[in-house]
């Protein structure tokens, strides 16, 4: 027993040590370390443009096979630029010191290679209108380089007018004929080294995309609609008004696509889609419109955030929503609102509201909407506001370039009390005094133009938005002083454009986004007489705040007497770069970084504008990603201050009076600043 034990013993002894060095043997993690490119002969993208594409600068650990993987992914990327005949080669070197890899791609583009010729196949028996089309709006043409995504791009142009025409059955061949093996939906093919001896077809590709079913036309027949679980008898034709599409009309896929945007105005459909249904040999074409419901009342109470006059709201609200008011898809609903700034900024309202998804035909819907605030709506001024607002919305056409228009009519009662101290309310003197109340009436007719071509509500990478804006107010108030000569109201024209784009600078991957933003807006004020009063400050211009130049807290800049009344001209505008920095299967995915440069100001009338008034301010912010948008925080410096004293306009002449001076502002926000 004794010897057994000591053979056990030893053996444990002999295992223990062995586990020991095998533990110790265990390679040490290596970091990743500087990644560069050396380029020896051209270079077509920047170094920034290609590390967005690569794994390793995400991973902080050093790992072979990322560097292999990366290796393709530049090989990819290239090849899909055109340049087939890159050669890439990587070096690593390992510093002992610092416990890092450091890597470097060793690139020889070699020549892009050019499209000399597009041939496409299969469109011979399309009608003429089509083929116009098809012809008009080319996005590759011979002499482009050659880039995989702008053929993708291109293809899907062409099948959507295809199947837009009535050519149900449009697609792109997938098979290879084993006849002709140019028969094949898309083809990218080099011409032969005799061939590309000659300078016209030197580093060319033949570009060939070949058609199938453009044979014939087909016709939207019968359409079958199913309401799932109708405990609310929606009627059939709430439905039938919807579908942008009747019996006999060419086949139209947008129009199906429509229609399913259509049901998303009826607040009682959950979901709705509109799906073929069946082919018929007479070239017909019947669809089922399949609709689940929503509930039809509803109570939410909820937490609500907003920027109005260019500060931050948050607070609770209550709504009740009653989703097929008297039938027909109408919608009811009343909100109950208290939204805090600071102790002397917030706004308490009550909100009903009236929406008619249907007004003379399915593109147009109209709201109604009264409501009554008690807004305090800086220190010194407090507002009794009832509104009044009638909006038609009108849908356009996607095809157009401004795809969607509103028009307001409003008619506003505002009541102004001056809470603190004289207020001054214009540049020609007028004062309200300190405990004194003004009414004042404010009717505006409206109208908006809208193009918007952006990839994401919440956080576009690509696209341009763009609106204009013309109002006047005045003329129904005017109307009323023929009968009621005690009518105050102001009386002017009001103009305003907004524009945004938006760059994708990560290879189509939404990772790395340039974003640029214009705003101009002038109050123009006309007429005279005892009963015109000066714009109300709910109507003006700010700026400072999380959507306005960040280095300002909200209406405290401006080439104004004051600042928190606002001003009737405005020039503004931001750059944006936001990047994602940490790879998508990582747990900090949600979260981007922001530099930013912002510019702009505000004046007390367009005649008082100035270049050199024109304020600058800089800084960074995080945004994480959330299901309602992003979630952000800007710190904004004052880069240039056009109203502080000589030797300190720029932010570097100074630089140890920026916190002691605050020549910055802490920006809190739901949502990116444009």
């Amino acid at each position: 027993m004794k010897i057994l034990f000591t053979k056990i013993y030893t053996a444990g002894i002999i295992l223990l040590v062995l586990c020991s060095n095998l533990l110790l043997a265990q390679p040490k993690k290596v970091e990743t370390g500087d990644i560069t490119f050396n380029f020896k002969k051209t270079e077509s993208f920047s170094n920034a443009a290609l590390l967005d594409i690569l794994l390793l600068p995400r991973e902080k650990y050093f790992n072979r096979i990322n560097l292999e993987e990366d290796l393709q992914r530049l090989n990819k990327f290239y090849f899909d630029n055109g340049f087939f005949d890159v050669i890439i080669d990587t070096l690593t070197s390992y510093n002992k010191e610092d416990n890092q890899v450091n890597v470097r791609f060793i690139i020889i583009e070699n020549p892009q290679y050019l499209i000399k010729e597009v041939r496409l196949q299969g469109l011979d028996k399309v009608t003429d209108g089509v083929k116009a089309e098809i012809n008009s709006g080319q996005l590759i043409e011979a002499g482009n380089p050659y880039n995989k995504n702008k053929i993708n791009l291109e293809k899907d142009r062409i099948l959507n007018i295809l199947q837009n025409s009535g050519y149900f059955f449009a697609q792109v061949d997938t098979v290879r004929s084993k006849i002709d093996s140019s028969r094949r939906g898309i083809i990218i093919g080099k011409y032969s080294e005799e061939m590309q001896k000659k300078p016209e077809y030197k580093n060319m590709v033949l570009l060939r995309l070949r058609f199938i079913g453009t044979e014939d036309i087909y016709r939207f027949g019968k359409v079958n609609i199913s309401i799932d679980n109708n405990k609310y008898k929606i009627g059939n034709f709430v439905i039938e008004r919807e579908v942008a599409f009747k019996q006999g009309d060419i086949f139209d896929k947008s129009k199906m696509v429509q229609s399913e945007r259509n049901f998303t105005k009826l607040a009682i459909i959950q979901l709705g889609r509109v799906m073929v249904d069946s082919v018929l040999p007479d070239k017909t074409i019947n669809t089922s419109v399949k609709i689940s419901l929503n509930n039809k009342y509803e109570i939410t109470p909820g937490v609500t955030s907003s920027y109005q006059s260019n500060r931050l709201y948050v607070g609770p609200n209550l709504e009740y929503k009653d989703k097929d008011f008297f039938g027909g898809g109408r919608v009811l609903s009343a909100t109950a609102e208290g939204l805090y700034n600071s102790t002397d900024i917030n706004i308490l309202s009550l909100e009903f509201s009236l929406f008619q998804p249907f007004l003379f035909n399915n593109n147009i819907t109209a709201t109604l909407t009264p409501q009554l605030a008690l807004v305090n709506f800086n220190e010194d001024l407090e507002i009794l506001i009832m509104k009044n607002l009638l909006r038609l919305t009108y849908f356009i056409a996607d095809y157009t370039f401004y795809s969607n228009a509103y028009s307001d009519i409003t008619f506003d009662i505002v009541s102004l009390r001056a809470k603190k101290r004289d207020l001054l309310l214009d540049e020609d003197g007028t004062i309200l005094k300190k405990g004194e109340r003004l009414n004042v009436v404010n009717s505006i007719i409206g109208m908006t133009l809208i193009h918007n071509n952006t990839n994401n509500i919440f956080n576009p990478s690509r696209g341009f938005y763009h609106s204009i804006t013309a109002e006047s107010a005045g003329a129904l108030p005017r109307l009323f002083t023929l009968f009621k000569t005690n009518l105050y109201y102001s009386q002017y024209v009001k103009l305003s454009t907004t524009n945004s784009f938006y760059f994708d600078i990560s290879g189509d991957r939404a990772a790395s986004i340039v974003a640029t933003n214009f705003e101009l807006g002038d109050i123009i004020e006309f007429g005279s007489g005892d009963n015109i009063l000066p714009v109300t400050a709910t109507y003006k211009y700010y700026m400072g705040g999380g959507n306005s130049l960040r280095g300002w807290r909200a209406q405290t800049g401006g080439i104004l007497n004051d600042p928190s009344q606002g001003g009737k001209f405005l020039l503004e505008g931001s750059v944006d770069w936001r990047r994602k920095p940490f790879p998508e299967r990582s747990m900090l995915a949600p979260v981007w970084g922001v530099l930013f440069l912002d510019y702009g100001n505000v004046w007390e009338s367009d005649g008082k504008f100035r270049f050199n008034q024109v304020a600058l301010s800089a800084g960074f912010g995080i945004r994480y990603d959330t299901f309602v948008g992003p979630i952000r925080i800007d710190l904004g410096f004052k880069l240039y201050d056009p109203l502080a004293s000589e030797g300190s306009k720029w932010l570097w002449q100074n630089p140890s009076t920026i916190f002691k001076d605050k020549r910055y502002a802490i920006q809190f926000g739901l949502g990116n600043a444009f």
